[in-house]
């Protein structure tokens, strides 16, 4: 069991000194979750599916991509999500897709049948979902099952008949959550986390007992045989923690009001320019690495860099002052996140990945 990331894009709101703008998919051993599609999305897409048939011996199924989750509404994080959602159906996808994202409290009360006129900003994804739909982006014109859903964090709208919900849970054993986040429009950081699981049961270590004896303590029940008191728990090897990941999107340095094994944070600036951050409500790498340090986080990969940066060396070394385990991603990178809480950072080469 493991969560592996693969980061199609690391520039912060334009592309950029070779980098490409946000787009990430969490890859779990159930299906997929794609955080943000900026500009040029399944451009980048089918460049990195190629690579990693020719290079890794495997290629991402674009079926079991079970949910399109927005951190916000920014064009550099959305504008590649109409056009996806077009080629899928062209490609004859039939499963459902999911997509959710961020909103005012104001505009969820509007959806919900509130009188009250609210305000909207352009960058409001209710006024990106309206589009969107108009455009085609609907069960009945792809030709596959789409759910839109908005929400302030606590409440969830159902796009598709201004129903409200629970926050839907698009793959049964990966658990998302919505984390609220501060930036110039609503927005969320993304947590996806595995359940933890209980050690395997050691057959070699019961070879000797009865089938009777085995199944009482494969079930997790204290039995006796032989006049020996046998705890069941002694039969089991280490058991398999929770894994969790966080994904940012924009956001001021601030709490997040969850822990994670491993968080993915945008480090726009240094810490030199800390006052442009704060007028933008970005972070820099050194805010990135105190808002790890403050969630538990035991790794840290930095992302989302400002066009000013020529490289992520000045970015990395800044983190690594204040958390200890820090990787600076770049476009194609892949982490792995593995079932002893282990993180492998796969920097995209030329040919493959080191």
């Amino acid at each position: 069991m493991a969560l592996e990331v693969h980061v199609l894009g690391t520039s912060s709101a334009r592309p950029a000194q070779g980098r490409s703008v946000s787009g990430s998919i969490i890859e779990t051993p159930e299906g997929m979750l794609v955080v943000d599609c900026g500009e040029g999305f399944q451009n980048r897409l089918v460049k990195h599916r190629s690579e990693m048939k020719n290079f890794g011996g495997r290629r991402l199924k674009m079926a079991k991509v079970a949910a399109i989750l927005l951190t916000h509404g920014h064009l550099d994080h959305t504008w590649g999500v109409l056009p996806w959602m077009q080629t899928m159906a062209l490609d004859g996808r039939k499963d459902k897709l999911t997509v959710i994202g961020p909103t005012t409290s104001e505009v969820v009360d509007a959806l919900l049948g509130s009188e009250v006129e609210p305000e909207v900003t352009p960058s409001d994804l209710v006024i990106q979902y309206d589009m969107w739909m108009d455009l085609g982006a609907t069960s009945e014109t792809l030709g596959y099952e789409v759910q839109w859903v908005l929400g302030d964090g606590e409440r969830w709208v159902n796009m598709n008949d201004g129903s409200q919900m629970s926050l839907p849970q698009p793959l049964k054993k990966a658990k998302i959550s919505a984390h609220n986040t501060q930036h110039t429009v609503p927005s969320f950081a993304w947590r996806v986390a595995l359940d933890g699981r209980k050690g395997k049961f050691d057959r070699d270590a019961t070879s000797h007992l009865p089938d009777e004896v085995k199944a009482l303590l494969a079930s997790g029940e204290d039995t006796e045989y032989d006049g020996e008191s046998l705890i069941a728990a002694n039969y089991r090897k280490d058991s398999i923690p929770e894994l969790s990941i966080i994904i940012s999107g924009d956001t001021a340095e601030q709490a997040i009001d969850s822990n994670c094994d491993l968080l993915i944070h945008e480090a726009t600036f240094l810490e030199s320019h800390k006052d442009i951050a704060n007028e933008q409500l970005h972070a820099t790498a050194a805010g990135a690495a105190r808002t790890a340090n403050e969630c538990g986080a035991k790794h840290l990969a930095i992302t989302h860099y400002s066009a000013r940066l020529d490289s992520h060396e000045s970015s990395l070394a800044e983190a690594r002052e204040i958390h200890s385990s820090v990787v600076a991603l770049g476009d194609g990178d892949r982490l792995v996140l593995g079932d002893d809480l282990s993180l492998s950072h796969l920097a995209k080469q030329a040919e493959g990945w080191a």
